[in-house]
C-alpha cells in the first residue's frame, strides 16, 4: 500500500479574492440528486475538479462525516473532521491511499461551515479548505500528487450507496471548476411571470420572449438560465407566502433575489417612490422562511439585459444579470438593517407591499 500527498501548511485569512468571486459554474453532481450532469470525460475519472460540503456547526466530537466504500477496484472517499485537530480527506483507489490533512483547531461557534478540496491531477496539486463565510474565515491547506476521481465514486456518493453520511452533513456536490457556482439571484421554475398574453410559469420562458416590467414596459428577455441548486446550508431558498407576498400562492426565490417595495412606509422612511430588499432580509418565520423541505431545486434567472424588475402576480422581481459588467438597479437596494423597519411595517394591514 502506498501513502502520499500528506499534509500541507494550514494558514488563516479573510474570504477575499478569487474565493469570493469566482465565475459562475456548473455542477456535476449533488447530493440526494440521481445521476451526473454537464459534460462529463470519455475516460471515465475527473482528473480535475472541486468536491464541496456543508456542515452544520458545531460538530464537537471526531466525526466521520462522508464515507464511502467504494463502488469498485478498490475504491473510496471518507471526509473526518475533529475540532481539535482539524479536516482529514482520505482517498484510496486501489493499493493507492492519500490522505487530505488540514490540521489545526476549527471554530465550533453555531453555524454553516463549507469544506472544499481542490484537485488538479495535472498540475499535480491539491487544496483542501474550511470556510466561516459568518466569521470571515478560511482555513487552507495544500499538497502535491493528488489521485483523479473516478466518476463511478462520484455516482456512488450522490445515490447514497454503500455510504456513510452524518446527519450533520447538510449537501455535497462536486464541480470541474476551481470554485463552486457563486450564490446568485434566481426563482423557482413555477414563479408566474407577467406576460403580454398573461402570467406564464417562468421555467417555460426562452430568450427573446416578452415580459411585463414593473414600470409598465414590456421588455424581451435576453437570457433564462436554467441550473440545479442545493437547497439546504448556504443555498437554502426563502419561502415567500401568500397573500403577504404574490396574489395566488406561495413564491420560491433565493436569499439573494431582490423583490421591489412600494408604499407610503417606503417614502417616510427613505424618501423614495420605492426600494429594493433581499429575500433574506424579509424572513420573519412567518410570511417569509427558509424553506428546507427539499435537498435540490431547479431554479431559472431571468435577464433582461440593462437590468430591469419583472412583473409577477402581485410583486415585482430584480431580473438578473448573466455576464459582463454589472450595471446598477432601476432602486437603491437596502441593507439588512434598512430592511428590519420596513419589514415590521409590512406586517401590519395597509403597510407597504411587495409590488
Amino acid at each position: 500500500m502506498t501513502m502520499r500527498g500528506m499534509a500541507g501548511n494550514g494558514q488563516h485569512r479573510p474570504l477575499t479574492g478569487a474565493a469570493a468571486s469566482a465565475a459562475p459554474s456548473g455542477w456535476i453532481a449533488l447530493s440526494d440528486r440521481a445521476g451526473l450532469m454537464g459534460a462529463l470525460p470519455e475516460s471515465g475519472v475527473l482528473e480535475r475538479g472541486t468536491l464541496i460540503f456543508e456542515m452544520a456547526c458545531p460538530l464537537e466530537a471526531p466525526t466521520v462525516l462522508l464515507d464511502l466504500a467504494g463502488s469498485g477496484a478498490g475504491g473510496g472517499l471518507s471526509l473526518f473532521h475533529d475540532a481539535a485537530t482539524g479536516l482529514a480527506l482520505r482517498h484510496r483507489q486501489g493499493a493507492a491511499v492519500v490522505r487530505h490533512m488540514l490540521p489545526g483547531a476549527l471554530p465550533q461557534a453555531p453555524g454553516v461551515a463549507r469544506v472544499l478540496f481542490r484537485w488538479d491531477v495535472p498540475a499535480q496539486r491539491w487544496s483542501l479548505s474550511y470556510e466561516r463565510p459568518d466569521l470571515d474565515l478560511r482555513l487552507s491547506a495544500t499538497g502535491r500528487d493528488p489521485l483523479p476521481l473516478p466518476l463511478t465514486d462520484l455516482q456512488a456518493l450522490c445515490a447514497g450507496a454503500a455510504t456513510h453520511r452524518h446527519p450533520a452533513l447538510l449537501w455535497f456536490g462536486a464541480t470541474r471548476a476551481a470554485a463552486p457556482p457563486p450564490h446568485a439571484p434566481w426563482i423557482g421554475l413555477r414563479t408566474p411571470i407577467a406576460t403580454p398574453t398573461g402570467l406564464r410559469p417562468a421555467g417555460n420562458l426562452r430568450p427573446g420572449d416578452m415580459v411585463l416590467c414593473g414600470d409598465g414596459r414590456v421588455r424581451p428577455l435576453r437570457g433564462c438560465r436554467q441550473i440545479a441548486l442545493p437547497s439546504r446550508g448556504g443555498y437554502a431558498p426563502v419561502l415567500l407566502r401568500a397573500p403577504f407576498f404574490g396574489n395566488r400562492g406561495d413564491l420560491l426565490v433565493s436569499a439573494d433575489q431582490c423583490l421591489q417595495i412600494r408604499g407610503t412606509a417606503v417614502e417616510y422612511l427613505f424618501g423614495e417612490d420605492q426600494v429594493l430588499v433581499r429575500a433574506r432580509h424579509l424572513i420573519d418565520h412567518r410570511t417569509a422562511l427558509v424553506e428546507r423541505r427539499r435537498a435540490v431545486t431547479l431554479t431559472v434567472s431571468l435577464d433582461l439585459g440593462a437590468p430591469g424588475v419583472i412583473a409577477s402576480d402581485g410583486i415585482a422581481l430584480l431580473s438578473a444579470q448573466h455576464g459582463g459588467q454589472a450595471e446598477p438597479p432601476p432602486c437603491r437596494i437596502l441593507d439588512a438593517y434598512e430592511a428590519a423597519p420596513l419589514v415590521a411595517q409590512m406586517r401590519h394591514p395597509g403597510g407597504p407591499r411587495a409590488a
